[in-house]
């Protein structure tokens, strides 16, 4: 579930864009225009952090291909979980965590990306560390995020491996990069990644995590570092002696720079997309926005480079779509973007066939949407270019329901085209 924060909607000439929803054929469309005036501009700044990246490299850094991967993962029940309820002809392949982490209370599970590296095919996922008001009693806030780095090149045989997200110790006094929280031993160098992380993509050897006020995170997969072990888990950085510890995670992966970006908040999710063609890249982000809230819901389009680098002078593509039900679509979860259309997963709907999210698809230049029956407690989008398979996760441990939720599972967009 996103953590709802607003602000001011942006001014821009955009694609604006309408939707309606079914649950599985089109409905009437709303009344209302799609077209939502805007009053400001974004402004998107970076912050390079290479420098602290650097200070590590004393350590060696690995790569994903390169990393022990310790856990396994199964595709048994995948489409059993609590709230699954995709057609069977609709269903392709999908995964579960060990036992361990399809209940644990302490880490949810939010954004997901793919990559390939080298020969072998990765799935990442973000996790972020529950506090006392997301399920009373737990306090694993200050962790941050951790990252599952997943080999599913043989999904007949799916290991996995959980990585800390750490920054630059020096961002501790900056309350727009690091959230203070419950107790922990704070070492020097690095501490951890404060923010729900609502959102991951990869492009360019980097991955791109969603701040759900500030903006992008930016990571370099070619920068893992090992950590030492920490039986006690409540160290994090670097002790006198030079030993890294991580609250006894065996690898860390450091923050190589940020995008603060203004008038787009809340980063609820983020995936990368098409532009007006296919060659043109961009990040597309969305807003988890409820229904009894003012702001009207956006998803965001911000043109990227080869290199990786989001464009810091023009201004990002603007969708404001419509849900024929209450006019917005509202509790937007994750967010993919191809030439002439928009996927959106959403929560917070009615419950059908088991389920409160939907996935929503919105045709540019179409009067409507349409929704489509979706899994429960639905989160972050990766489209697979390669395969036309579509991926997305659910976040709930086994607690909540009686019964496992979390799975991760594709489909092929086609069936939703």
């Amino acid at each position: 579930m996103k953590h709802t924060c607003y602000a001011l909607l942006l001014l821009l000439s955009a694609t604006v864009v309408s939707c309606s929803k079914n649950e599985n054929a089109a409905s009437p469309a709303p009344a209302s225009s799609p077209t939502k005036p805007a009053t400001e501009a974004s402004i998107i700044t970076y912050t390079d952090e290479s420098a602290f990246v650097n200070s590590l490299s004393g350590y060696g850094y690995k790569t994903p291909d390169q990393l022990n991967l310790n856990r396994v993962g199964t595709t048994s029940g995948y489409n059993t979980v609590y709230g699954f309820n995709i057609p069977a002809a609709n269903q392709v392949m999908g995964f579960k965590w060990n036992s361990g982490d399809e209940g644990t209370e302490e880490w949810r599970p939010q954004g997901i990306a793919g990559f390939t590296w080298g020969t072998r095919k990765f799935l990442l996922v973000t996790w972020y560390g529950v506090d006392p008001g997301t399920i009373a009693g737990i306090n694993n806030q200050h962790k941050g995020v951790r990252i599952a780095l997943v080999d599913i090149t043989n999904m007949s045989n799916i290991t996995y491996r959980h990585i800390l997200l750490v920054q630059n110790k020096a961002n501790m006094t900056n309350t727009s990069l690091y959230k203070a929280s419950n107790a922990y031993t704070q070492l020097g160098s690095f501490c951890p990644v404060t923010i729900h992380a609502g959102g991951v993509t990869y492009y360019a050897g980097k991955i791109y995590v969603a701040d759900t006020n500030l903006g992008m995170r930016v990571f370099d997969l070619s920068k893992f570092v090992s950590a030492e072990a920490d039986a006690t888990e409540t160290r994090c950085g670097a002790e006198t002696t030079g030993e890294l510890k991580a609250f006894n995670y065996a690898y860390i992966l450091p923050q190589s720079g940020y995008y603060k970006i203004t008038n787009a908040k809340p980063f609820s999710a983020i995936e990368l997309g098409d532009g007006a063609t296919t060659s043109q890249k961009m990040l597309w982000t969305c807003q988890y926005i409820t229904a009894d809230e003012t702001p009207t819901p956006q998803v965001f389009g911000f043109p990227v480079d080869a290199a990786g680098a989001v464009s810091t002078t023009t201004q990002p593509v603007i969708i404001t779509p419509i849900d024929n039900t209450n006019g917005n679509v509202y509790g937007m979860q994750g967010v993919y973007h191809m030439v002439g259309k928009t996927f959106m997963a959403t929560t917070g709907n009615s419950s059908y066939e088991g389920s409160t999210a939907r996935l929503v698809r919105f045709n540019e230049g179409a009067a409507a949407g349409v929704r489509y029956r979706w899994p429960h407690g639905a989160e972050d989008f990766y489209y697979d270019a390669a395969t036309g398979y579509l991926w997305n996760l659910t976040e709930y441990e086994t607690s909540k329901y009686g019964q496992d939720n979390r799975t991760v599972f594709c489909v092929r967009v086609s069936d939703y085209d």
